[in-house]
């Protein structure tokens, strides 16, 4: 069976498997900038992986039935979901500056993805084997508040990912004071690019490629 991945701007995504929907991540749409709306889904579980402003607006997707996950770490499951949460700063020095976040790396449907949140300097090698390899990386590339987006493609190959998922850049419109998405591509230059035109991918486990790719994600219409 495959999965569903949807990205609803910045860091939010929603992985979708058997019938279940787990968001990671939502905000409120205003608070990014002129423009955006919060995402379109109710989600049968929620992530935060830190109580940012912009990744915690758990009201925007949820109802009396979802179940909201703050920060955990260690291994848990939802419903299909087999979640690892891993403990990361948000900074180079150590979470002194703006403090910590928690990775998340889910596996369904054969498919191991990592979200890793506002992470703020390269992993370290307890850090890469307590993740384990990935499948998918969804990584910040913007900059300013997190790792520099070359250290973002770094991190992924030391997670030995085959596919990168851009987030948290700028857009036209936000006020967040990020990098654009270019910054990253600048980088890539032992990766191929794809472009998509949807929000949405979806991957079984015959999806995911020998050669390292960066699918970029096209905003929601």
């Amino acid at each position: 069976m495959a999965l569903k991945l949807r990205w609803w701007l910045h860091a939010c995504f929603e992985i979708e498997a058997a019938g279940k929907k787990l968001v990671i991540d939502p905000h409120d749409g205003g608070s990014l900038g002129v423009g955006f709306t919060a995402p379109r889904v109710t989600a049968d579980y929620v992530l935060v992986t830190h109580e940012h402003y912009d990744h915690n607006a758990v009201e925007k997707v949820s109802n009396e039935s979802t179940i909201v996950v703050r920060e955990r770490t260690g291994e848990f499951e939802l419903g299909p979901f087999r979640v690892k949460g891993v403990r990361l700063p948000h900074d180079e020095f150590g979470g002194r500056i703006r403090g910590f976040v928690t990775a998340y790396r889910v596996e369904a449907e054969g498919i191991s993805i990592v979200h890793l949140s506002d992470l703020g300097r390269m992993l370290e090698e307890e850090e890469v084997n307590e993740i384990g390899r990935v499948d998918v990386a969804l990584v910040p590339a913007g900059g300013v508040y997190t790792l520099h987006p070359r250290q973002a493609l770094d991190v992924a190959e030391a997670l030995s990912a085959r596919i990168v998922i851009p987030m948290h850049y700028w857009l036209p419109g936000m006020q967040l004071p990020l990098e654009p998405l270019d910054t990253l591509l600048r980088y890539a230059k032992k990766w191929r690019v794809v472009r998509l035109d949807s929000n949405t991918v979806e991957l079984s486990r015959e999806d995911i490629p020998e050669e390292k790719t960066i699918a970029v994600l096209a905003p929601p219409s």
